[in-house]
């Protein structure tokens, strides 16, 4: 496998299966593919290139090649064949943790603050966030890395939001959920409810058109209940004296915690993304509903974020500065870390055994 570059002219050559695959990347002027030295597809934008080509092996079925070029010199490079990730130039970067440990703590996290539309749908959605006294889990190690900020005791309290006027009360049927999770010094509830209409919406709409898994989250049309339970764990945090890290951990516990279900199970279908609504409606999903489902609400708060797919999972990474322990993937100089969903227990920038090593593509959040 080669891998040249200069300023602007980056060429991936790999063999896959006997076959020869050459992308010739001269920035901006153009992008080609070869397939055993036969050009199969070019493009002429500046940046972030897509080509497709096709490996003849003889029968009608012909091998289906998609390259995709990313980044200011368009210097990243993913490769499929037949949908099956074979190549990416970027891998996760793993950190010393020791190390780390000893650096100066309190640095900050520097957010990327994206804005966000708000659209109405059919009806407002009413959220309780309630802190308990409860048991305490095991503090997170990484938690005075971002800020050197102490938290208090969570107390007793419940927080109400307003009650839906009359017009909104007039919904002929509502679905309503209620999760709980532990984190700092006790169990967290949260209650969510919405009409059945804004969660039958997505059933309609037809998953094989869409090709990127970032269209789950840059979509707007859920982003009314987003904002409401990510301003809510932003409201608990200034009351309780979270630092970042502290809000952060507290959002990827809820989502982690939430029930894995397979899309055969859950759906009926073999392959079936779900929208952040859907995946808060059905209490679960599997590891692409739940990194959606992260990827917005951090997003929602402003945080650099990004899917990370691979072949056959995916996770979310997160922005974060040097200081932060733990695997990460970096684009353009910056560092996107390493967040699993499916379960709990998994701390930012800690990555499964099965997935190290692995090559991933970084999906974009940007609309």
């Amino acid at each position: 496998m080669k891998f040249n570059s200069d300023s602007y002219d980056t060429d991936f050559e790999i063999s896959y299966e006997g076959n020869k695959i050459l992308i010739k990347n001269d920035g901006p002027d153009g992008e080609r593919l070869y397939i055993n030295d036969e050009l199969q597809d070019q493009n002429f934008e500046p940046y972030d290139g897509y080509l497709v080509g096709h490996i003849d092996d003889g029968t009608e079925d012909k091998g289906r090649i998609e390259v995709y070029l990313g980044g200011p010199q368009t210097s990243n490079c993913i490769i499929y064949a037949d949908e099956k990730l074979i190549y990416s130039s970027l891998m996760a970067k793993p950190i010393d943790r020791e190390k780390q440990k000893k650096d100066e703590k309190g640095d900050r996290r520097q957010n990327l603050l994206l804005p966000f539309v708000v659209i109405i749908l059919i009806a407002a959605c009413m959220v309780f966030l309630i802190p308990k006294g409860g048991e305490s889990p095991p503090k997170d190690q990484a938690s005075s890395i971002i800020s050197n900020e102490e938290e208090d005791d969570a107390g007793n309290r419940e927080l109400v939001e307003r009650q839906p006027s009359e017009e909104e009360g007039k919904l002929s049927e509502v679905i309503e959920v209620n999760y709980a999770w532990n984190y700092g010094d006790g169990q967290w509830t949260y209650q969510m409810k919405f009409p059945r209409e804004a969660y039958e919406y997505y059933k309609k709409i037809d998953r094989t058109k869409i090709r990127n898994y970032s269209y789950y989250v840059t979509d707007s049309s859920d982003d009314e209940y987003l904002a409401k339970l990510a301003d809510k764990f932003k409201e608990e945090a200034e009351k309780e004296n979270y630092s970042d890290l502290d809000m952060v951990n507290n959002i990827i516990l809820f989502v982690q915690n939430l029930n894995y279900l397979d899309d055969k199970v859950g759906t009926g279908y073999d392959e079936y993304p779900k929208f952040p609504l859907e995946t808060l409606a059905d209490q679960g999903g599997d590891c692409e509903d739940s990194a959606i489902l992260l990827a917005s609400l951090l997003r929602e708060l402003g945080y650099g974020t990004v899917l990370l797919q691979f072949s056959d999972h995916m996770a979310v990474g997160v922005k974060g500065e040097e200081s932060i322990p733990g695997s990460y993937y970096e684009v353009d100089g910056v560092r996107y870390y390493y967040v699993e969903t499916t379960s709990s227990g998994w701390e930012i920038g800690e990555v499964p055994e099965l997935m190290q090593n692995q090559p991933a593509r970084v999906l974009s959040l940007t609309k």
